[in-house]
């Protein structure tokens, strides 16, 4: 941060640590809910950055409110995905969804990884910004996953697509903020440090869904799917990066419907019970679903395959109508609403440069508009057809709005926090911390988890990117190590913490109407997403040993 004086010392690290680690604290250890935890963590970093960081109250009220119009953007998918969701419902869209995809092949393993790696990564690949949690944690219910399990899976699934997914925003992002000097080489290696998370992503669903039993018969699926995901990306990244994550993902999903034809896949699976599935689900689950969607008029006509998906596939020709056809996508991006903000500056000389339009809002490509409109749609449909004959929209409305007041009130502390940290200085003092006590080796391996923090925080790669990139730039040229090792990790690491990112995690738990398990769901994810950062991390150090270019 230009001009600043902090001097980084121990105590102001511990400082600086503490609103995360209270907040982890409380939601892992306590398990406490999100909407109890971020508070008590926003106060927390308030406190910290008013008596140690020198931050005037007007500093922390004006990014207060930059945070709380950073959380309207993820709360505007949150409302609309669970809209969508309850009207699925309501219509007994998931019966007939479930019934359909048995109807082509049974195997419910090769369903989880469908929905969970292959169409979740797809989404990524094409819009981003939480909606593949948001839409896929539905339909991994519809197909009799616990919905604990239908927020973890995808969290796990989409994470290796973050950076170069949604047309490549986080990797142009960091190209822009840190300025790379050698963009090929960097492209190529963060991607071939997201070849990790994709295959572990593969296996831990699988491991998920049957221990071993569950691995074994995933094999083919996993070795194939994550070959194309992988390879794909690898060869994409260094020269077209903004289809490097599209283009795999894409097809993959031609993919998995021709393993639904193979020997493999085309009978039930071998696990006959899984953790992951609702037990009624695995006894009789065509009863389960037909209770739930009976209505107060008794016994409704079934809903034929094609209305149940044609939500879903009107969500898809938006995205890919909206954001793949340059000129429509750049005419209708060109509405946009920002907020004004003065220049900042702390006491201790952290500035954060003024603003005419911070974070320009652009409501005709967002992704919330993609699923209210499909969400829409989906009720006139479902109405005119007979599937809801009692409902009104208004009525489904004010549920949806009912259950997503907890995550709101999560995101309303957790998105404010991030923005106080950032501009007090408290982040820039973690990673410099990190740095001022690192050897090259040990910084190489550091510089992902780096990415993750600012992934957690911020609930964005891009975000993290755009953050930490020239910290990490700068960090390693005084360190000696090449720039492309270091921001490669910091990108990489970014992506793989998205699967942790409590905006994620509330869009997940808000999709799919169980909020206040955040705690349940991110201690569990935590896991793969330490794992994957540490290979990553070992990565960045044999390239660095190897010699990468500067």
């Amino acid at each position: 941060m230009p001009g600043s004086n902090i001097a980084v010392s121990l105590f102001l690290w511990i400082v600086a640590i503490v609103p995360l680690a209270a907040i982890l604290f409380l939601l892992v250890g306590l398990r406490w809910q999100a909407a109890s935890a971020a508070p008590a963590g926003y106060f927390l970093a308030m406190g910290a950055a008013f008596l140690f960081f020198e931050t005037s109250a007007w500093n922390m009220a004006l990014q207060t409110v930059k945070g709380l119009w950073d959380a309207v953007f993820i709360l505007y998918v949150i409302v609309p995905a669970l809209l969508l969701y309850q009207i699925s419902k309501e219509g007994g869209a998931f019966r007939s969804l479930r019934i359909g995809i048995e109807a082509y092949t049974p195997n419910n393993l090769l369903h989880i990884l469908a929905f969970g790696w292959v169409f979740a990564s797809f989404l990524q690949g094409i819009t981003g910004f939480g909606a593949p949690i948001a839409v896929t944690a539905p339909l991994l219910v519809a197909v009799g996953v616990k919905p604990l399990w239908a927020v973890i899976i995808p969290l796990i699934g989409h994470s290796w697509a973050n950076t170069f997914g949604t047309l490549a925003v986080a990797w142009e992002g960091l190209r822009l903020a840190a300025d790379i000097p050698d963009p090929m080489f960097t492209a190529g290696l963060a991607a071939g440090m997201l070849f990790i998370p994709n295959l572990l992503a593969g296996f831990s669903i699988a491991w998920l869904y049957g221990r071993k039993a569950g691995l074994k018969e995933a094999l083919p699926a996993v070795l194939i799917i994550s070959g194309i995901h992988g390879i794909g990306q690898l060869a994409l990244a260094p020269f077209i990066p903004t289809l490097a994550g599209f283009v795999p993902a894409t097809a993959a999903v031609f993919a998995v419907i021709g393993l639904a034809r193979t020997r493999w896949y085309r009978g039930d699976s071998a696990v006959e019970q899984s953790p992951v599935m609702r037990e009624e689900d695995q006894k009789d689950l065509g009863r389960a679903l037909e209770e739930e969607a009976l209505g107060e008029g008794g016994r409704r006509e079934e809903m034929p395959l094609s209305t149940a998906l044609a939500p879903y596939l009107v969500l898809i020709v938006l995205i890919v109508g909206v954001l793949l056809v340059p000129p429509v996508r750049d005419s209708l991006e060109s509405f946009q609403v920002g907020l004004p903000f003065p220049r900042l500056e702390t006491g201790m000389g952290v500035v954060t440069e003024a603003k005419e339009a911070y974070s320009a809002f652009s409501p005709l490509t967002h992704p919330g508009t993609f699923l209210l409109a499909s969400a829409l749609i989906a009720f006139l449909l479902f109405k005119l057809r007979g599937h809801i004959p009692g409902m009104r929209i208004d009525d489904i409305l004010v549920n949806t709005v009912k259950t997503s007041i907890p995550s709101a009130m999560a995101l309303f502390a957790l998105i404010p926090l991030a923005k106080v940290m950032e501009g007090s200085g408290q982040i820039m003092v973690l990673a410099l911390g990190i740095a001022n006590v690192a050897s090259g080796t040990a910084y190489a391996f550091t510089a992902p988890f780096i990415g993750s923090l600012g992934a957690f925080m911020t609930s964005s790669n891009l975000s993290s990117n755009i953050l930490f990139g020239p910290l990490q730039k700068s960090t390693a040229e005084a360190l000696f190590i090449p720039t492309s090792v270091s921001l490669a990790s910091q990108t990489a690491g970014a992506a793989i913490g998205n699967s942790i990112a409590p905006g994620n995690v509330l869009l997940g738990t808000g999709a799919v109407g169980i909020p206040g398990q955040e705690g349940s769901v991110i201690r569990r994810t935590l896991v793969f997403m330490m794992i994957s950062v540490a290979l990553a991390g070992l990565i960045a150090v044999i390239v660095f040993y190897m010699g990468a270019p500067q």
